[in-house]
């Protein structure tokens, strides 16, 4: 009995002993997976502040400031010995499956920016613009172009046929009335027009007040090391302001077509974009490398002075379509238009009636260079034009400033903003690599408060896993953990 007993306790002993044991490395393990997830948290705490306040995305920097991704694991270990104490020893931590803001084109990138940026409280909507144009992104449709067309055939077929008439008559003409009528001189706007196009139209519609940054994106150092370097980017084109060839300026007016599927497709990084990012009219920061940066998210161009010029050439693309539709509905215009195409084709009557298009478009064209005249002067433009708010004639050049006073503001038409998100929605992918090199740029280049020279966007990391291992009472612990933003 007395030998069953103690065999009893032995056994009970040794159970309890295990279990003791057992539960003794259990709580240390969990201790370690606590302390893990607790060092864990810490470095994802180290969040670039500067990009957090002004940009609303979280992300760490694997590289630590130039430290290294060696720093982060070692500032873990310090972490987890004085959370875990002297009874444990950490031998080693390494981080492992990173999740980086790039990874699969910029998937977490276009997260961040989806669900976690607010947009209830946005001045600058994808909704206004929609309602603003009525969601119309086709200026001139194939039926005007068809009666445009059959216009011209009909007019030419019945020059021809008056023009051999007077030809027959021509012979009789005295010497005298000849002359005169070569003497007869009439003044082609599209003349005009070439010298200030020759001189460049941006640059003759740019405010005396804007701000354009001095910096580019050649002298950073940073070219090839952006995240855009090596994507090549969507552009409308230029317009031919020489109005001679009646198939060009039919291709011009529907260049910019199809904006409103673009808008909808992008409708958050759009909006994002109008929020964050500083423009022309719409300084919101003083301390960054471009200061015109929605313009470079359009253009990616090297600096502020080409970024605008291909910004406002699209604009004026996109004016320029929308003008010369209404000029098609315009009666009184359009017989302007044929009574100087009448006096410029005096030699060659058939002419007029290809000419009569052409003069529209060079009016058109015209109306819209004081479009954007007003719109970088942060007015708001009718994106409808009618007989009321048209406000050129073949003379406006020489007078634009004259012209913006007598103007007004139209609360239903978009201001210069809103037509960079329209250009912005158009480059699709493009635009999100460009957000990025700008930030990059920002933190990287600008010494503003929080800014780190060593900081690139292939180092930003939101989530990764850590495999610590950690000897406990003679014990090897190993644990994974997984965390992230």
């Amino acid at each position: 009995m007395t030998i069953f007993l103690s065999l009893m306790i032995i056994v009970m002993l040794i159970v309890v002993t295990a279990v003791l044991k057992i539960m003794d490395d259990s709580g240390a393990k969990s201790k370690v997976v606590t302390a893990t997830s607790s060092a864990m948290s810490s470095e994802l705490a180290n969040y670039n502040r500067l990009i957090f306040d002004r940009y609303h995305i979280l992300l760490l920097d694997k590289n630590a400031s130039g430290l290294g991704e060696g720093a982060l694991e070692e500032d873990m270990e310090e972490l987890l010995r004085v959370d875990l104490g002297d009874d444990f020893n950490v031998e080693s931590v390494e981080l492992t499956s990173m999740a980086y803001l790039m990874d699969d084109d910029l998937s977490e990138f276009k997260y961040q920016i989806k669900d976690d940026f607010k947009y209830e409280t946005l001045s600058y909507t994808v909704d206004k613009i929609l309602e603003k144009t009525g969601g119309s992104d086709d200026p001139v449709d194939d039926e005007d172009i068809n009666e445009m067309e059959q216009d011209i055939s009909e007019g030419q077929q019945s020059m021809e046929a008056e023009t051999e008439e007077a030809e027959a008559e021509e012979e009789e003409q005295t010497e005298e009335e000849g002359e005169a009528k070569q003497a007869e001189q009439v003044n082609d706007p599209r003349d005009t027009l070439k010298t200030y196009t020759d001189a460049g139209i941006a640059s003759i519609l740019l405010p005396g007040d804007a701000n354009l940054s001095p910096n580019s994106i050649s002298s950073s150092g940073q070219a090839t090391e952006l995240p855009s370097a090596g994507r090549s980017s969507f552009s409308f084109g230029d317009i031919d302001t020489d109005f001679d060839n009646l198939d060009q300026m039919e291709l011009d007016t529907g260049k910019s077509s199809g904006w409103g599927t673009n808008l909808l497709t992008n409708v958050e990084a759009v909006m994002y974009g109008a929020e964050c990012f500083n423009s022309l009219t719409d300084e919101k920061y003083d301390d960054t490398y471009l200061n015109l940066e929605m313009e470079y998210i359009v253009a990616g161009e090297d600096n502020d002075g080409a970024n605008y010029e291909e910004v406002v050439n699209d604009i004026l693309l996109i004016r320029f379509g929308f003008n010369f539709a209404y000029i098609l509905t315009d009666h009184t215009k359009q017989e302007e238009c044929e009574v100087l195409a009448t006096a410029l084709t005096v030699e060659f009557p058939p002419a007029k009636y290809v000419v009569k298009y052409l003069l529209m478009g060079c009016w058109s064209y015209i109306e819209s260079i004081m479009d954007v005249y007003r719109l970088v002067r942060g007015h708001s433009v009718p994106f409808w034009k009618n007989s009321t708010n048209w406000i050129t004639d073949f003379e406006s050049l020489a007078h634009l400033s004259e012209l913006e006073s007598e103007a007004t503001d139209d609360e239903s038409g978009l201001d210069y903003k809103e037509y960079l998100m329209i250009l912005m929605a158009f480059q699709g992918e493009d635009m999100y690599y460009r957000m990025l090199d700008v930030i990059q740029l920002n933190v990287s280049e600008t010494g503003a408060e929080g800014s780190d020279e060593t900081f690139r966007m292939k180092n930003a990391v939101t989530a990764f896993g850590a495999d610590v291992s950690v000897t406990y009472k003679g014990s090897e612990i190993n644990v994974h953990e997984d965390s992230g933003y």
